[in-house]
Protein backbone atom coordinates (compact mmCIF):
# COMPACT_ATOMS: atom_id res chain seq x y z
CA UNK A 1 0.00 0.00 0.00
CA UNK A 2 1.25 3.30 -0.76
CA UNK A 3 -0.41 6.57 1.08
CA UNK A 4 0.28 9.78 0.91
CA UNK A 5 -2.40 11.22 3.87
CA UNK A 6 -1.24 14.98 2.94
CA UNK A 7 -3.17 15.00 -0.80
CA UNK A 8 -5.42 12.11 0.34
CA UNK A 9 -3.90 9.50 -1.67
CA UNK A 10 -3.78 6.03 -1.62
CA UNK A 11 -3.48 2.89 -3.49
CA UNK A 12 -3.30 -0.78 -2.27
CA UNK A 13 -1.89 -4.17 -4.59
CA UNK A 14 0.66 -4.38 -7.30
CA UNK A 15 -1.74 -3.08 -10.24
CA UNK A 16 -3.27 -0.15 -7.96
CA UNK A 17 0.17 0.95 -6.89
CA UNK A 18 1.14 0.56 -10.60
CA UNK A 19 -1.69 2.67 -11.59
CA UNK A 20 -1.16 4.95 -9.24
CA UNK A 21 2.59 5.71 -10.32
CA UNK A 22 2.01 5.46 -14.18
CA UNK A 23 -0.12 8.15 -13.72
CA UNK A 24 2.04 10.19 -11.19
CA UNK A 25 4.97 9.58 -14.54
CA UNK A 26 2.30 10.19 -17.04
CA UNK A 27 2.04 14.10 -15.60
CA UNK A 28 5.84 14.16 -14.67
CA UNK A 29 7.74 12.31 -17.34
CA UNK A 30 11.01 13.05 -15.38
CA UNK A 31 10.34 12.56 -11.99
CA UNK A 32 12.94 11.12 -10.40
CA UNK A 33 13.87 10.74 -6.41
CA UNK A 34 16.94 12.77 -5.30
CA UNK A 35 19.20 13.18 -2.41
CA UNK A 36 17.82 10.80 -0.88
CA UNK A 37 18.88 11.40 3.12
CA UNK A 38 18.16 7.30 5.27
CA UNK A 39 17.54 8.27 9.26
CA UNK A 40 15.82 5.38 10.58
CA UNK A 41 16.52 1.70 8.83
CA UNK A 42 15.87 -2.07 10.59
CA UNK A 43 14.66 -4.94 8.81
CA UNK A 44 10.88 -3.84 9.52
CA UNK A 45 10.80 -0.17 8.58
CA UNK A 46 12.50 2.94 7.16
CA UNK A 47 12.39 6.63 7.54
CA UNK A 48 13.93 9.30 5.37
CA UNK A 49 13.53 12.31 3.17
CA UNK A 50 13.81 12.97 -0.14
CA UNK A 51 13.64 14.84 -3.07
CA UNK A 52 12.60 15.81 -6.75
CA UNK A 53 12.91 18.97 -9.29
CA UNK A 54 11.24 18.16 -12.18
CA UNK A 55 9.35 19.79 -15.49
CA UNK A 56 5.67 19.54 -15.28
CA UNK A 57 4.61 19.81 -19.33
CA UNK A 58 1.24 20.81 -18.50
CA UNK A 59 2.45 24.01 -16.97
CA UNK A 60 5.81 24.53 -17.98
CA UNK A 61 6.62 24.41 -14.04
CA UNK A 62 9.15 23.16 -11.96
CA UNK A 63 7.93 20.36 -9.75
CA UNK A 64 10.06 20.64 -6.59
CA UNK A 65 9.49 18.92 -3.51
CA UNK A 66 11.32 17.13 -0.57
CA UNK A 67 9.56 14.30 0.72
CA UNK A 68 9.69 12.39 3.99
CA UNK A 69 8.32 9.01 4.09
CA UNK A 70 8.50 5.87 6.00
CA UNK A 71 8.48 2.40 4.51
CA UNK A 72 6.95 -0.84 6.83
CA UNK A 73 8.21 -4.37 5.56
CA UNK A 74 6.89 -7.37 6.44
CA UNK A 75 8.66 -10.75 5.91
CA UNK A 76 11.04 -9.44 3.35
CA UNK A 77 7.68 -7.45 1.77
CA UNK A 78 6.66 -3.73 1.38
CA UNK A 79 3.67 -3.71 3.42
CA UNK A 80 3.09 0.18 3.51
CA UNK A 81 4.52 3.25 2.36
CA UNK A 82 3.54 6.57 3.64
CA UNK A 83 4.52 10.07 2.21
CA UNK A 84 4.21 13.61 3.62
CA UNK A 85 4.96 16.11 1.19
CA UNK A 86 4.12 20.35 0.53
CA UNK A 87 0.74 20.50 -0.34
CA UNK A 88 1.19 24.57 -1.61
CA UNK A 89 4.27 23.73 -3.19
CA UNK A 90 2.54 20.67 -5.58
CA UNK A 91 -0.29 23.05 -6.17
CA UNK A 92 1.57 26.13 -7.56
CA UNK A 93 3.84 23.29 -9.87
CA UNK A 94 0.43 21.21 -11.17
CA UNK A 95 -2.19 24.94 -11.17
CA UNK A 96 -2.00 26.87 -15.01
CA UNK A 97 -2.38 29.97 -13.01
Amino acid sequence: MIELPTINARAQGPAAIEKFIGGLLAKVPDFRFKNARIWIETPEQAFGEYEVEALVPSTGKVYKQTYAGRLVAENGKIKLLREALDTLAASRAFSKD
